[in-house]
């Protein structure tokens, strides 16, 4: 129903959108851009979610926001209003420690990212080392040859990094320049829109920067990567026909639930539009059309509306019932 078609739900009779949220068992929420931009909570969004969880569906956080554990983020949620637990959100952070994990990788992480990667490694009891020095510009032939390499390091990981330099490149590829040496990043979010017109930058452009200078291309373990949802997947939690994504952003939250075989809602609150959607409908270039969501609503407190609307329908069916019952036992007094 409605599969990669980017149906308007707020022009189809309420009652086809009802049945639909009626199929999901599981919601999958984005963060930034659906829930909230930075610290601030989109309007409606707190409400809609704890509606939704009212409503007796398993709902998650899954963010490609790696500058956290999942522990901090709860707290910035629960913060917020929202109504979740540290179990119910995952993050890229987490993602690729899970990963390394899986497999028994043993030696250090090079970090080039924020303390959310760090954390998350050392819960998983992997050690990894960061970068603090920053050579200056005419000295970085030095700074370079003087560089000690710590040959325990198997792996680099890439993410968002607020004081990202030079120098991080250059220790990051001197790393990568040995191929045993795994390259893994956060997630390929390009932009993160603050206010209208001003935006600040994603981990695409510090994961970029080393993927062109070292010539090794990274793992992306964040979304569009089914990884994220991993654990899930193999507990059982999750049934593809029945889990629905709510993300704000085309390149990774609807791929991702394409790649995963889930069902897919974009809103309008954040990096993706609406009107890029239906450009890449009407292009129907296969590689293309896995960034078409299913469904759109500007905000997720559009939704709202609908489950107040079943809640409504909910009371009057018990209210027929209730009636049918009053008249039945009038109609056996009656008879008596």
């Amino acid at each position: 129903m409605f599969k990669r078609s980017c149906t308007l739900l707020a022009e189809i009779p309420k009652q086809e959108v009802l049945q639909w949220l009626g199929s999901i068992e599981t919601v999958l929420f984005g963060t930034d851009g659906v829930l909230w931009n930075f610290d601030d909570p989109i309007k409606g969004s707190v409400e809609t979610f704890n509606a939704t969880r009212n409503k007796g569906k398993r709902c998650f956080l899954v963010t490609n926001d790696s500058s956290m554990v999942a522990s901090d983020m709860a707290q910035k949620a629960m913060c917020l209003g929202l109504k979740v637990g540290e179990q119910e959100i995952l993050t890229s952070a987490a993602c690729i420690s899970n990963y390394l994990v899986v497999k028994k990788f043993k030696k250090k992480v090079l970090v080039v990212g924020e303390t959310g990667i760090q954390e998350e490694l050392q819960k998983a009891g992997i050690q990894s080392v960061t970068i603090d020095q920053e050579a200056e510009e005419r000295k970085m032939g030095q700074f370079a040859r003087n560089l000690i390499v710590d040959s325990d390091v198997g792996a680099v990981v890439v993410g968002r990094d607020k004081s990202f330099n030079v120098s991080k490149i250059v220790v990051a590829c001197t790393y990568l320049l040995n191929p045993k040496v795994m390259f893994l990043g956060t997630c390929m979010d390009t932009i993160y829109p603050v206010c209208e017109k001003r935006v600040t930058v994603g981990a695409a452009a510090m994961v970029a920067a080393i993927e062109k200078s070292s010539n090794r291309k990274p793992l992306i373990m964040g979304k569009p990567n089914p990884q994220m949802v991993y654990k899930l997947r193999q507990s059982g939690v999750l049934k593809p026909e029945k889990t629905l994504v709510i993300g704000d952003r085309l390149s990774s939250d609807i791929i991702f639930a394409n790649n995963c075989g889930f069902k897919s809602l974009l809103v309008g609150s954040g990096a993706g539009s609406l009107e890029e959607a239906q450009e890449l409908k009407m292009e129907g270039n296969e590689k293309k059309l896995m960034m078409v969501p299913d469904t759109f609503l500007p905000s997720l407190g559009h939704l709202m509306e609908y489950l107040c609307e079943d809640e409504k329908i909910k009371e009057t069916d018990e209210g027929k019932a209730e009636k049918k019952r009053v008249d039945n036992k009038g109609n056996e007094a009656k008879a008596a």
